[in-house]
């Protein structure tokens, strides 16, 4: 469909009238032309028609695209899955999906796609490092001069591939080039999830610094408002682990924790912190 017959649509589904959310904006004869699909409009009116129906950008692309889940998130859950289940055919497949997607739209995110399961083919394989795909993922991130989302959860997914210099030169970017979007759901999620990775590989390093600093500003992307069992109990649980960094310990803590992520049915993530949580108290005994 047509986006103005979309939002013809939603118009009509939420009873409101033309002049409710045209008014300033199209003319009448332009609202019928727009909303049975024969003219468009500029973007600066376009989103001037979602404020007046009340709709965010992300749910109206949720609607034109008929409901469909992000095909971006769709292949970064599928090739986690792989990764973790260590199905190496599954992650040459998903590769080569996405290198004949580049070839057929030119897209750079496919070739994102493609360079990040690549490197983790390697690492399962424990083949030599890919310094060309791995290329292809931090140019386009220097060369950005600002940060949107896609550009954070790239780095996000690529992190442990970087090296530590990188990481910290990049996160310093991304946290500079970010502020303004802080109070963003989808932001703050992302926020928190790449702290988390880089944070782990501070404590699996062992170094206290680096750990304290990172986890400072992890506690600042969750508010006291958030009512967010998941975050606040990996704050909590890397709390206990930098305490065993300083060598005070709280083993009854750490049980907790580790039965609230059996409650929440978060077994992955449940097996991921024993196994960081071993790696501390090996690193510190």
């Amino acid at each position: 469909m047509h986006i103005g017959e979309v939002l013809g649509d939603i118009r009509k589904n939420k009873n409101l009238k033309s002049k409710e959310v045209y008014k300033g904006i199209l003319s009448r004869p332009a609202i019928s032309r727009f909303e049975k699909g024969h003219s468009d409009t500029t973007a600066e009116k376009f989103l001037q028609i979602l404020d007046n129906l009340n709709l965010y950008l992300e749910e109206f692309t949720f609607i034109y695209s008929d409901n469909k889940a992000n095909t971006d998130a769709m292949m970064i859950s599928a090739y986690s899955e792989a990764y973790y289940a260590k199905d190496i055919p599954r992650l040459a497949a998903l590769e080569e999906a996405s290198r004949n997607h580049f070839d057929e739209t030119s897209q750079i995110k496919y070739l994102h796609h493609a360079s990040i399961i690549h490197l983790l083919r390697c690492n399962l394989s424990e083949l030599p490092f890919p310094h060309k795909e791995m290329a292809v993922i931090k140019d386009y991130l220097f060369d950005c001069e600002t940060w949107h989302y896609y550009e954070l959860v790239l780095f996000t997914n690529a992190l442990d591939f970087f090296p530590e210099d990188a990481v910290d030169v990049v996160y310093a970017k991304a946290k500079e080039k970010m502020t303004e979007f802080t109070r963003m759901k989808r932001y703050k999620n992302e926020l928190f999830s790449l702290i988390s990775n880089i944070l782990v590989l501070q404590l699996e390093k062992n170094d206290l610094e680096k750990s304290l600093f990172y986890y400072a500003d992890l506690e600042k992307t969750v508010s006291a408002s958030d009512n967010k069992m998941y975050e606040h109990t990996m704050l909590l649980f890397f709390k206990e682990l930098i305490a065993i960094m300083q060598q005070q310990e709280d083993a009854q803590k750490l049980t907790d924790i580790m039965q609230t992520f059996k409650l929440l049915n978060m077994d992955r993530i449940a097996n991921q912190c024993v196994g960081l949580l071993e790696i501390v108290r090996n690193n510190n005994a």
